[in-house]
């Protein structure tokens, strides 16, 4: 008798494409600032390109207004420009560009490896809490009304993603210690910073609440496979199936989600698409049934609290 063969891991092209452009990005941050590259200067604030064609976050040039800095009118061209990109393809900054979550990233799929081999030595590891949703919102306010008031621009002072440039560029230690000990963190509390702190990442999913660029379902397809790996791969904690798939929507219309394309790399029926689609009206009646996250997905080296890591 043939011994039957393993089955082949799955590409997950989402993961791969998504890592090499924040690396890409984070790449061109550190050469710009260190004046290696003519055609690329700047950080994570605001950059040039050529020269010429300008992107500024849209947030900093916010709080620095609010401070009562001066800005000139090149800055709101820039931070234009990104807010237009947002308007149409939603918060992809923070799933596909975003150097932090790039390193969030690399951090939870190694959490997830632990945690994997620890379990299957019988051995218990670090509790897994969820982290709370809905906070980023509130400290988006707070940081815009302390630029205000206090004529401080306080997130661009103190923020992990300017952390993470400043140190590798200028050594700056003090800042590679706050992103230590928020990756340690998020070993207990899966992407804490990404899902409950982060004003930018609230910021760019109000703008792209109602943008075109989401993930796609396929109705003929949803509801055939109750699996839920979608919804405990969604790095942002959205139950995908249970809310969306199964009941008839045409697209994950939540502001949380950042086109990542976690969910579409595991889904095994192909029901998820990345494109250009509507939300869709629900069905008046469910595909299927909604499935809690199921308890031997763990053994899968899947966190069902958590929701998942980008591309584990």
């Amino acid at each position: 008798m043939n011994a039957k063969s393993p089955k082949r891991k799955h590409l997950k092209i989402h993961t791969i494409l998504r890592r090499t452009t924040a690396f890409l990005f984070l790449v061109l941050l550190v050469l710009g600032a260190l004046d290696w590259i003519s055609w690329f200067r700047g950080g994570t604030t605001g950059t040039r390109i050529f020269g010429i064609v300008p992107f500024t976050d849209p947030l900093a040039s916010l709080e620095v207004l609010l401070a009562g800095g001066v800005t000139k009118p090149l800055i709101w061209i820039g931070a234009g420009l990104l807010v237009l990109l947002a308007l149409l393809l939603g918060p992809v900054f923070c799933g596909w560009i975003c150097p932090l979550g790039f390193v969030l990233d690399l951090n939870e799929t190694l959490s997830r490896k632990v945690r994997h081999r620890i379990h299957l030595k019988g051995r218990k590891g670090l509790p897994l809490l969820e982290p709370p949703d809905g906070l980023r919102f509130p400290l988006l306010l707070f940081v815009l009304s302390f630029s205000l008031f206090a004529g401080f621009p306080l997130f661009q002072t103190f923020s992990p993603i300017n952390f993470l440039g400043w140190g590798i560029v200028f050594g700056v230690w003090g800042g590679l210690l706050v992103l230590l000990i928020l990756c340690i963190l998020e070993w207990v509390l899966p992407r804490f910073w990404c899902r409950s702190l982060c004003p930018l990442g609230g910021f760019y999913s109000l703008l792209g609440k109602a943008a075109p660029f989401r993930i796609c379902i396929s109705k003929s397809r949803a509801g055939k496979t109750l699996c839920g790996l979608c919804t405990t791969h969604c790095p942002m904690g959205i139950q995908v199936m249970e809310n969306f798939t199964t009941k008839g929507f045409g697209s994950i219309a939540d502001s949380r989600c950042t086109r990542c394309g976690a969910c579409i790399d595991v889904c095994p029926k192909t029901v998820l698409t990345l494109g250009f689609c509507g939300k869709g009206k629900p069905l008046t009646q469910e595909l299927g049934p909604a499935l809690p996250c199921r308890e031997s997905s763990f053994k899968k080296n899947e966190s069902c609290l958590s929701g998942g890591a980008h591309g584990t």
